[in-house]
C-alpha cells in the first residue's frame, strides 16, 4: 500500500513540473523578440534552409547519374534509328524499272518523232489517230512514272533530314562530349560512326539518281506535250483540208495531165514511212495479241481433238444433214482464221491504213477460197469482182497524187463499185443467209461511193479517197462476217453433238431450235465490228468514242443517288452475258433443252449438275452485276425497305417459288427426267427453273407448275431409285380342261420372251375365280416406265395368241 501512494505522489510531482516548462516556453514564444532571440532565431532558420537544400541537391544529383547502361541504350537508339533510315532511303529494283521505262518513253517517243515527220494529212489521217493515241498513252505512263518518282523523293529527303537529327539524342550528346567516355565505349562509337557516314552517302546518291530520273521524265513530259499539240494542230489541218475544197472542179483542170515527174520518189517515201508506221504499231501492240494467239491456239486444240468428229460427219453425210455445216466441215482451218481475223478490229481500230489493208486482203483471200466450192457462179463471180475492185481502191488510196488522169481514174473506179455492188445485191437469192444485212450494207456501200464520186467531181479528192474505201469496206466486211457469224454456230453444234455422242445419244435434233438462242448475241457482236470498222475507215470513230466515253462517265444524279452511264451499261451487259454464257453452257455440254426423252438413269445427275452450274453462272453473273455497277447500297436503303415491304405483302409467292426452286436443285429429290406425279398431273420433267418446272405429258403437253406448289406437296417419283414399274393385268381364261401348270408356263415363258421386260423379276400369278371350265387371273411382272404401255400391249397380244394356240380361250 505504501508503495502504491509513493507511486502516485511521484507520478503527480513529475506532471506538474512538466505543465510548467511548457508554460514558460510558450510565454517566451507570445512575448515581443530580443536582438538576441531576433538573432538565434536567423541563425535557426538558415541551418534549416542549408539542410534542405542539400537534401534536394542530392536527390538531384542521384537523379542525373547515368550508368554504363544508359549510354549503351542511346547508342543502340542512334543505331536503331540509322538502320531505319538507311532502310527507308534504300531504292530497290523498282527504281532501275522506272529508269528501263523511262528511256523506253524516250526510244519511243524519238520512234514517234521520225514517223511523225513528212506525214501527209489527207492521205494518212488515220496514222495521225494511231500516233496520238500512242503519244497519249506515253504521256499517261509517263505521269505515273513521275508520280512515283516525287513519292520516292519525298521519302528520301525525309530520310536526308532525318539522318541530320539522328545524333542529337541528349544522352548520346554528353557520351560524346566526354572524352573519357568516349574512351570507354570507342569500338561502337567507331562503327556507329561508319554506319552513319555510309547512310549519309546511300542517302545522297539515291536523291542524285531520283534527281536525274526526274529530270529525264520532265524532258519526256515536254516532249509528249508538244508532240501531241503538234499533232492535235495537224489534225485540225487536215480536218479543213478534208471537208475544203483542195483542188479545183474535175472539169476546170487544163494544166498537168500526167502524175508528177517526182511520182517515183514520193510512192517510195510513202512505201517507207507506212513500212515504219506498220513496224511500230505491231512492235508496241504485240501484248494485245496474246488473247488473240491464246485463242487461236485453244481453238486449234479443240479442232484437233474433233478431227475424228469431222471425218465421220464427212462420210455419212446425210446423217449428219440436220447439222448443216457448211464451212468448218469442209475448210476447218480457214473458217478459225477467218474467225479470229474478224474479231480483229476490237484490237486495231487505230492501226495504220496500210496494216489495215494487208490484215483485211488476207481475210478476203481466205474468205474467197471457202466460198469457191460452197457459192453459186453469180455469187461468186460477184464476189470476186468486188474483192478486185476493192485491192485496187486501197491501193490508190495509198500511192497515187491527186492529178487529173488520177481523178479522173478514181471517178471510174468508183462508178464501176457502185454498179458491181448493185448487180451483187439484185442476184442475190432470198435464201442467201442473212439476206437482208447484205442488203442494207450494199446500199450503204452505194450511198458512200457516190459521195465519192461528188466529192471527187468539186475537188475533195482527199475525201473522196475516204468514201471510196468505205463504201467497198461496207458491202466486203457485211459479207465476212457472215461466215464469222456462221462459223462460230457450227462450233458451238460441233461441241453439241460431240457432247450428245459421248453421252451416247445419236439421236438428231431440230438444230434450228438451238441456231435461234444463240443466234442474237453473235449479231450483235458482228454488227459491232462492222460499225467499229465503217467509223474507222470514215475517220470518224475517235470523234465518235470520245463523244461516247464523255457520256457514259459523265456523273449524273438523282436525288442523292450519283450515277455513270457506265456503271448502269455495265450492270445490263454482265447480266445479259450472264444469261448466255448460262445457256451456251448447256449447248456445250449436250444439252438441247428439247429432248428429255433421251435421259437415262445415268445421265440424270449429269443433267442435274449442270442445272446446278447453270445457276451457279446466273447467281455470280447477277452479283458480278452488282459489284461492277457501283450501286451506292447504302443509299438505297429506303428503296431496299420498300422492297422487303413490297416482298412481305405482294411477292410472297414469288420469293417462295424461287427459294423452293434453289431447293429443288440442291435437294437431289427431283431431277430432270423424273416421272412424276404431282398436283393432280403426271409426266417426265423437262426443266426446273427458278421460278416453276415443266412437266412433258405423255399427251405432249407441257405443264408449267410454280415450284411452291411442288415443294410444297406430296410429289410420286416413280424414278427416283430405279426406272422399273411394276404392271398388272388381269384376264379370264376358258377351256374343257384348264390345267395350272400348263397356264403357268405360258405365262412364264411368254412374259420372259417379251422386251423391256426385268427378267429377273418373276413373275406373280394370281389365281381370283376359279370353276372347272373358267379362271380369272391377275399377273404382275416389272419393265422399265418408259416402256410401260408398249410392254403391257405386247404381252397381252403374245398371251392372246399363246393360249390360242393351246386352245384355251383368253379375255
Amino acid at each position: 500500500m505504501k508503495r502504491i501512494i509513493i507511486f502516485f505522489c511521484t507520478l503527480i510531482v513529475g506532471t506538474s513540473i512538466f505543465s510548467q516548462s511548457n508554460l514558460q516556453v510558450t510565454n517566451i514564444t507570445n512575448q515581443q523578440p530580443t536582438p538576441n532571440a531576433t538573432v538565434d532565431s536567423t541563425k535557426i532558420k538558415a541551418e534549416l534552409l542549408a539542410k534542405k537544400h542539400q537534401r534536394h541537391k542530392k536527390f538531384i544529383q542521384a537523379a542525373d547519374t547515368l550508368s554504363k547502361s544508359d549510354y549503351l541504350m542511346s547508342i543502340d537508339r542512334v543505331n536503331d534509328n540509322i538502320i531505319d533510315i538507311r532502310d527507308s532511303a534504300k531504292l530497290g529494283f523498282e527504281v532501275v524499272k522506272i529508269g528501263h521505262k523511262i528511256d523506253e518513253i524516250s526510244k519511243n517517243l524519238n520512234l514517234l518523232r521520225q514517223n511523225f515527220k513528212n506525214r501527209r494529212a489527207t492521205i494518212n489521217i488515220r496514222n495521225l489517230y494511231l500516233y496520238q493515241s500512242f503519244a497519249s498513252d506515253l504521256d499517261e505512263e509517263n505521269d505515273r512514272l513521275m508520280d512515283r518518282l516525287n513519292r520516292l523523293h519525298k521519302r528520301v529527303s525525309h530520310s536526308k533530314l532525318r539522318i541530320k537529327t539522328v545524333l542529337k539524342d541528349s544522352i548520346f550528346k554528353k557520351l560524346y562530349a566526354d572524352s573519357l567516355l568516349r574512351n570507354a565505349f570507342e569500338n561502337k562509337l567507331v562503327r556507329l560512326e561508319r554506319k552513319w557516314e555510309k547512310t549519309d552517302s546511300i542517302t545522297k546518291q539515291n536523291i542524285d539518281s531520283l534527281n536525274a530520273l526526274k529530270v529525264k521524265a520532265a524532258d519526256n513530259s515536254i516532249s509528249l506535250t508538244n508532240m501531241l499539240s503538234s499533232i492535235d494542230d495537224r489534225l485540225d489541218k487536215a480536218d479543213q483540208r478534208i471537208f475544203s475544197q483542195e483542188l479545183n472542179c474535175l472539169w476546170e483542170e487544163n494544166k498537168t495531165g500526167t502524175l508528177t515527174n517526182d511520182s517515183t520518189r514520193r510512192t517510195v517515201s510513202v512505201l517507207s514511212n507506212e513500212q515504219k508506221a506498220i513496224a511500230y504499231y505491231f512492235n508496241h501492240t504485240s501484248q494485245q495479241r496474246i488473247l488473240v494467239l491464246l485463242l487461236g491456239f485453244l481453238l486449234c486444240i479443240w479442232l484437233f481433238m474433233k478431227r475424228k468428229l469431222l471425218k465421220i460427219i464427212r462420210e455419212q453425210k446425210n446423217k449428219y444433214d440436220y447439222l448443216n455445216l457448211r464451212y468448218i466441215n469442209s475448210h476447218p482451218i480457214l473458217s478459225l482464221i477467218v474467225l479470229l481475223l474478224c474479231i480483229m478490229p476490237f484490237l486495231d481500230a487505230y492501226a495504220p491504213t496500210s496494216y489495215i489493208a494487208i490484215e483485211y486482203i488476207l481475210l478476203l483471200a481466205a474468205v474467197s477460197v471457202i466460198f469457191f466450192r460452197k457459192s453459186d457462179r453469180p455469187f461468186m463471180f460477184g464476189w470476186a469482182a468486188l474483192v478486185i475492185l476493192f485491192v485496187v481502191d486501197v491501193l490508190t488510196y495509198l500511192f497515187t497524187e491527186p492529178a487529173f488522169i488520177t481523178r479522173l481514174w478514181m471517178v471510174t473506179l468508183h462508178a464501176t463499185i457502185i454498179a458491181v455492188i448493185y448487180l451483187f445485191s439484185k442476184k442475190l437469192s432470198k435464201q442467201t443467209p442473212y439476206y437482208k444485212w447484205i442488203r442494207i450494207s450494199a446500199i450503204v456501200g452505194i450511198i458512200l461511193t457516190t459521195l465519192a464520186i461528188i466529192s471527187n467531181l468539186f475537188g475533195r479528192f482527199s475525201l473522196a479517197c475516204i468514201f471510196g474505201i468505205a463504201g467497198a469496206f461496207a458491202v466486203t466486211q457485211a459479207v465476212v462476217l457472215t461466215v464469222f457469224i456462221q462459223a462460230i454456230i457450227e462450233i458451238i453444234l460441233l461441241q453439241l453433238i460431240s457432247s450428245r455422242l459421248r453421252k451416247g445419244i445419236d439421236k438428231p435434233f431440230d438444230s434450228s431450235t438451238v441456231i435461234s438462242k444463240i443466234k442474237m448475241p453473235i449479231l450483235i457482236i458482228a454488227l459491232i465490228l462492222w460499225l467499229i470498222m465503217l467509223t474507222s475507215n470514215l475517220n470518224i470513230y475517235h470523234g465518235i468514242t470520245n463523244v461516247l466515253i464523255d457520256l457514259l462517265t459523265s456523273t449524273r444524279s438523282i436525288g442523292s443517288i450519283s450515277f455513270k452511264l457506265t456503271s448502269v451499261l455495265m450492270f445490263i451487259v454482265i447480266i445479259w452475258f450472264a444469261h448466255i454464257l448460262q445457256r451456251l453452257i448447256s449447248f456445250l455440254f449436250g444439252e438441247t433443252g428439247m429432248d428429255s426423252e433421251d435421259l437415262t438413269t445415268a445421265t440424270k445427275g449429269q443433267h442435274s449438275r449442270l442445272l446446278i452450274t447453270r445457276l451457279l453462272v446466273l447467281i455470280g453473273g447477277y452479283l458480278l452485276a452488282i459489284a461492277a455497277s457501283g450501286l451506292p447500297i447504302d443509299k438505297l436503303t429506303f428503296l431496299l425497305g420498300a422492297l422487303g415491304v413490297g416482298i412481305g405483302m405482294g411477292l410472297q409467292n414469288v420469293v417462295n417459288n424461287f427459294v423452293s426452286g434453289i431447293i429443288l436443285i440442291f435437294d437431289g429429290s427431283l431431277q430432270i427426267g423424273d416421272e412424276i406425279e404431282v398436283t393432280g398431273q403426271t409426266g417426265k420433267v423437262k426443266e426446273i427453273g427458278l421460278r416453276a418446272s415443266t412437266l412433258s405429258t405423255a399427251d405432249g403437253a407441257e405443264v408449267i407448275i410454280p415450284n411452291g406448289n411442288i415443294l410444297s406437296q406430296n410429289i410420286v417419283n416413280w424414278t427416283f431409285s430405279n426406272d422399273q414399274k411394276r404392271i398388272t393385268l388381269a384376264f379370264s381364261l376358258t377351256g374343257k380342261e384348264l390345267d395350272a401348270n400348263v397356264i403357268n408356263e405360258v405365262i412364264n415363258e411368254t412374259i420372259k420372251s417379251i422386251p423391256n421386260v426385268i427378267s429377273h423379276k418373276k413373275p406373280v400369278i394370281l389365281y381370283t375365280k376359279v370353276t372347272p371350265e373358267s379362271c380369272s387371273l391377275t399377273i404382275r411382272f416389272w419393265s422399265t416406265i418408259s416402256k410401260v404401255d408398249l410392254v403391257k400391249s405386247e404381252v397381252m397380244l403374245e398371251l392372246s395368241t399363246a393360249f390360242t394356240n393351246k386352245n384355251i380361250g383368253f379375255e
